[in-house]
């Protein structure tokens, strides 16, 4: 077990070298200003945006997903003592969120032509990865609860890195449908803060991946060192 965490942890450092590495590399060579505060991560992948540097990024966020991979089954080990299915769960909506970032980072963003019959396919993929991270992430913090007495280090930490971004997301996509059914009621809200960085996508994208990050890291240093699946529990009892 002390092997594979430090595995995993190697794994940890290759994983912030090539994501973030790569994408603060990019964003010092872009040719307009990048503030990640105001900017998506899409405008460093963009051959429009970044046409000198687009691929850096590329390469390092799909290398940073294949090395996300050996973490789903990671999870799933520690987390069917809480419950199997949902930690089968928990680690397939890690593995869809996964390949749907490789994935979005194959598709370049673009804007004039449809590919595969959809026209924002890169939107589609980075959307998705985002939402199969969030929900396996969600079901992490779910099972780190119903072991809570064990694991009250691992389920605050990633109970505060999963749910404040996905508040923040939520409560501003709300208030984006608040000005085109009750403008009335949302005007002067978002005009308060529409120069503010929560009002941008950017900054909750920027957000998330750190959030993602500490969710890993803190997979492999807050859990146990060895874990009792439940077939170990009942080969014990019997």
């Amino acid at each position: 077990m002390l092997y594979r965490k430090s595995i995993l942890a190697v794994l940890l450092g290759l994983i912030f070298i090539s994501f973030f590495g790569t994408l603060a590399a990019s964003a010092r060579m872009f040719p307009q200003n990048y503030d990640w505060r105001y900017r998506v991560i899409s405008n460093l992948l963009s051959p429009r945006d970044n046409p000198n540097h687009h691929w850096l990024p590329a390469c390092g966020m799909a290398l940073a997903g294949l090395f996300m991979l050996p973490f789903a089954g990671y999870l799933q080990r520690h987390l069917e003592i809480a419950s199997p299915r949902v930690a089968r769960a928990s680690a397939g909506a890690f593995v869809a969120g996964i390949v749907a970032l490789i994935c979005a980072c194959l598709v370049v963003p673009q804007h004039a032509h449809a590919l595969l019959g959809i026209r924002r396919l890169h939107e589609f993929l980075s959307r998705s990865s985002a939402a199969f991270l969030a929900i396996g992430m969600l079901f992490g913090c779910w099972c780190a609860w119903k072991e809570r007495r064990f694991r009250a280090g691992l389920f605050w930490t990633w109970s505060l890195v999963t749910l404040l971004p996905l508040a923040g997301i939520f409560l501003s996509e709300s208030l984006l449908l608040l000005t085109r059914f009750k403008p009335s009621w949302a005007m002067p809200i978002c005009s308060a803060l529409r120069h503010s960085v929560f009002w941008h996508l950017g900054f909750w994208e920027w957000s998330g991946a750190a959030a993602v990050f500490v969710f890993l890291c803190a997979a492999v240093f807050l859990t146990p060192p060895q874990p009792t699946s439940p077939r170990k529990i009942r080969t014990l009892s019997g």
